[in-house]
């Protein structure tokens, strides 16, 4: 099933409740994922040509441990690499085939829910997301000049830290013990990833 087909599935109060749930939402969220959830059920699916798939996970956060989040990722087939959303146009992500997996483990409306929040980094209407994106993809470019011509300035993690200031007070137990927590939380997340992928 594509998106544009589970989208068809599905009522926005039960998108909404999702949303509602895992992200703080302010009092206008709600018309502006409304119109996100109408529009995007309006748009003409443009082909997918690499035949990405859409993966939602639900994984536990490596940063704070016990708290868990909803991964949204393409994925292509023959390719283990999770794909980012957030610079695709709208109309591209339609034709995605959603893995059904997702859909059994967590329910059609929580994967829409989860991919409206992704596809939404960048603007809340399909027009200002593209024009936003292609600005992203020039920044981008002009980085990637700067670093080939040698005009780049690049700054260490060290002076960063000391900009915003910032001093890890952790002792060397407590880095240890975070970095075990931070593998056993990456191997529980790739055992999920597996399950669904599969």
């Amino acid at each position: 099933m594509t998106f544009m087909e589970l989208l068809k599935t599905v009522v926005f109060d039960d998108v909404w409740t999702e949303l509602e749930k895992e992200y703080s939402m302010i009092d206008e969220a709600f018309e502006a994922y409304f119109k996100v959830f109408n529009q995007l059920k309006s748009l003409m699916p443009e082909p997918n040509h690499y035949g990405m798939r859409l993966a939602v996970a639900r994984i536990e956060d490596g940063l704070e441990p016990g708290t868990y989040t909803y991964d949204v990722f393409g994925i292509k087939p023959g390719d283990n690499e999770h794909y980012a959303l957030e610079l695709l146009p709208w109309s591209e992500l339609l034709s995605f085939e959603v893995i059904e997996k997702c859909v059994e483990a967590y329910s059609a409306a929580v994967v829409v829910a989860h991919s409206l929040y992704e596809l939404t980094f960048l603007g809340y209407d399909a027009a200002d997301v593209e024009a936003n994106i292609k600005n992203e993809i020039n920044i981008l470019k002009e980085r990637s000049k700067e670093i080939e011509n040698g005009t780049a300035e690049f700054v260490s993690w060290d002076e960063v830290c000391k900009d915003i200031g910032y001093v890890d007070e952790r002792t060397e137990e407590e880095k240890e013990l975070q970095n075990k927590q931070f593998e056993r939380i990456n191997a529980e997340n790739k055992k999920v990833y597996e399950m669904l992928l599969s």
